[in-house]
């Protein structure tokens, strides 16, 4: 009997000491500090699986082990549905939709309008069957605060007095997350949240080749009118009620060539001139901007209409004091890459929200 004690003790002694080694950081942190951490470090669940198809060089699929090679971010949440009720404040853990993107090469057909990924649309897939829409840039052009996640983990937050805690019904989430959720923390309420994401996909959009320029590479053009573009019909853009604006640090810094100025732009509000041009667009709808020289960029309107990024969005006239020689510059000032900048930007095409529902 005696020895069955003394193994079982010391089995124990061996898993607790194993638990230890395990959780190091953990308790080095705790045992230095005095302080119990909030902030963990939390892995990826192993039977999470996500797959990535569409206009890439192969169907990527991976392991919940597989994304735990990927940086994570910890973000909080106050999350109001699209009608304006709370939901709750969450503490999520999870991958930056950029860090799993930008290895994902994505690879269009040789037949293709333009042969850059600017255009592309990024399709988030739930296991049930819904979808959430973003423009390719706005998932990888942009700054990393408050990125489109996919979290793991869900904390609900909740009052710090004892007696309240017990008694509040704010967070309607109470269970941890079994999947992937997608969230979007620059956004003002939860249209583009989705549950149990299993597949993002890349594709095209939906316009007429025909009206918009060919890319020609390294030709130089000018632009000093813009066309909007809705179906079948063209019409002359109206830039004169549309209001102006002045951004005096613009860091422009490129993918492929580094640091170009900080410059100040002038110009008109791109949402203004988006409301004035298309009456009865949704946030929900795709605007496919395009240059004089057929250079395109993509983006969605929950961007330009529900984010701070879109509200720095100018059509610019004047840069560093001149007129640009390519006539009109789009300039996403916000934007970290430059790369959706556009010179002798032309025309717009509105793809309305039903055409990617499609």
């Amino acid at each position: 009997m005696t020895k069955k004690i003394v193994l079982a003790v010391i089995a124990a002694a061996a898993v607790f000491f194993y638990y230890r080694q395990i959780h190091r950081d953990y308790y080095d942190y705790l045992t230095m500090s005095g302080a119990t951490p909030l902030a963990v470090a939390r892995r990826v669940p192993a039977g999470v699986r996500l797959e990535i198809d569409g206009l890439v060089k192969k169907t990527y699929r991976f392991s919940g082990d597989a994304l735990n090679a990927l940086a994570t971010t910890r973000i909080r949440t106050r999350e109001i549905s699209p009608t304006g009720n709370f939901l709750g404040a969450y503490i999520h853990v999870g991958i930056p939709a950029f860090n799993i993107l930008e290895g994902i090469a994505p690879k269009k057909p040789d037949h293709a309008g333009f042969d850059q990924p600017l255009d592309i649309l990024v399709t988030f897939h739930s296991a049930s069957g819904k979808r959430a829409c973003f423009s390719f840039n706005e998932l990888i052009m942009t700054g990393d605060g408050k990125p489109v996640t996919l979290a793991f983990s869900r904390q609900p937050v909740e009052p710090t007095t004892d007696a309240v805690r017990e008694q509040y019904t704010g967070n309607i989430y109470a269970a941890d997350l079994e999947g992937l959720r997608l969230i979007c923390p620059r956004e003002p309420d939860t249209a583009r949240y989705l549950e149990n994401v299993v597949r993002i996909s890349y594709t095209t959009i939906p316009v007429d080749e025909k009206a918009l320029p060919p890319r020609r590479k390294k030709f130089s053009c000018r632009s000093d009118s813009i066309t909007c573009i809705d179906g079948n019909t063209a019409t002359p853009g109206i830039l004169a009620p549309v209001a102006r604006t002045t951004n005096d640090h613009w860091i422009r810094i490129g993918h492929g060539h580094g640091y170009d100025e900080i410059a100040t732009v002038e110009g008109y509000r791109l949402r203004d001139f988006l409301r004035t041009n298309f009456p009865g667009l949704t946030a929900e709808d795709f605007f496919l901007f395009v240059a004089c020289d057929g250079y395109r960029a993509l983006f969605s309107g929950r961007e330009i209409f529900s984010t701070d990024d879109g509200a720095a969005m100018i059509i610019a006239d004047r840069l560093n004091g001149k007129r640009p020689a390519e006539g009109y510059l789009l300039a996403p000032t916000r934007d970290f890459f430059s790369d959706r900048g556009m010179w002798g930007f032309s025309q717009v095409v509105w793809i309305h929200h039903t055409q990617i529902e499609e």
